[in-house]
């Protein structure tokens, strides 16, 4: 990289991708729903947005780098230090930028890589600001400022991509790990219900059973889309068996009621097992046949092939642990938590 001026190379020094002693010390990153977010690098329209709508869904820090073209300090982005399998995404629109495979210690101060995850990450632009001529990178989904390009990586490209860790997302590596899904009537029930089980990794809620692409609180509470409230559950089949989520599951419902589940009603809250293969179905049908007896009412809860899972706003991940006083919360979730843990106590963590 060439430097001209004494100025600008101390301009460089605080507002740009130049050369920095490394920090030290590692910077760890807690878990974070991230790890959840689905990599996506078939997308084919753009992500285009007024600045008012940016302003809503970005922090400040994200819309100061990628719609305000600007420049974090160096070592300060948390993303530095993380040696992490997995991918970093943009922040605005989770458009597949980089694999962690091509990441490496630039002793910048700032996340870098020497090659983009494929050619739909980024497109290359020209920055004449601080007295010269750099290759500035942006989005090519959002056309988000992401930061610049040198030549001075290592090889095989020869290239420094370096990317301002604010306007990044991280994806890990999702550990070896299988998915059930259900719909229970209120996922703020059931999904606590879950995440007091062994080997479960993680409850998401969300929106399935329906046709209705992106759907929202307000359309599938409405009964408008044809989605039941779900969820998806992550866990280790070496720790727990499909069957015993499956078990759970109907220990935590009513399955004789049909289109709800009290104190819910409406075919947003009917009972669901989706299956994704046919061991699956056989044993859903199994537990079916095994519990048919103990109702004088016939099952109602559906057999039925997942398709696609949607998943909830955020608020409502993790509702129940957020918000524990509440009054639903206190008068339904929790103590159709605490009947259904009673049942399964042999699957507690």
């Amino acid at each position: 990289m060439v430097r001209l001026l004494i100025f600008s190379c101390l301009v460089l020094c605080f507002n740009a991708c130049g050369q920095q002693h490394k920090k030290s010390g590692m910077i760890s990153l807690e878990k974070t729903e991230n790890e959840y977010i689905e990599v996506d690098t078939t997308w084919s329209e753009k992500v285009l947005k007024s600045d008012a709508e940016w302003k809503k869904i970005l922090t400040q820090k994200q819309y100061y780098i990628l719609r305000e073209h600007g420049t974090e300090r160096a070592f300060s982005s948390e993303l530095y230090e993380v040696k992490e399998e997995g991918i970093y995404i943009c922040a605005g629109c989770k458009n597949p930028l980089f694999s962690s495979s091509a990441k490496f210690d630039s002793g910048t101060g700032w996340p870098s890589y020497f090659q983009p995850l494929s050619k739909k990450s980024l497109n290359v632009g020209s920055d004449k600001s601080l007295g010269m001529e750099r290759d500035a990178l942006s989005c090519q989904r959002c056309d988000g400022h992401l930061g610049h390009v040198f030549n001075d990586g290592p090889k095989p490209t020869g290239l420094r991509y370096c990317i301002d860790g604010d306007g990044l997302l991280f994806v890990p590596k999702k550990s070896a790990s299988a998915v059930a899904t259900f719909a229970g009537g209120c996922f703020w029930c059931t999904e606590t219900i879950f995440e007091h089980i062994k080997g479960v990794n993680e409850v998401i809620s969300g929106y399935s059973g329906g046709s209705e692409e992106n759907p929202t609180y307000e359309n599938v509470g409405a009964g408008r889309t044809g989605h039941a409230e779900a969820f998806e559950v992550y866990y280790d089949p070496e720790v727990i068996s499909y069957a015993d989520l499956v078990r759970v599951f109907f220990a935590s419902i009513d399955p004789t009621t049909v289109d709800g589940q009290k104190p819910d009603f409406g075919k947003q809250y009917r009972t669901i097992a989706f299956y994704k293969n046919d061991e699956e179905k056989v044993i859903i049908e199994n537990k079916i046949k095994e519990i048919a007896s103990e109702y004088n009412k016939p099952i109602a809860t559906q057999v039925v092939p997942f398709v696609k899972f949607w998943k909830a706003e955020a608020y409502h991940q993790d509702f129940v642990k957020n918000n524990p006083d509440q009054g639903y919360v206190r008068a339904e979730s929790i103590p159709r938590r605490e009947s259904t843990l009673a049942k399964v106590k042999d699957l507690l963590r």
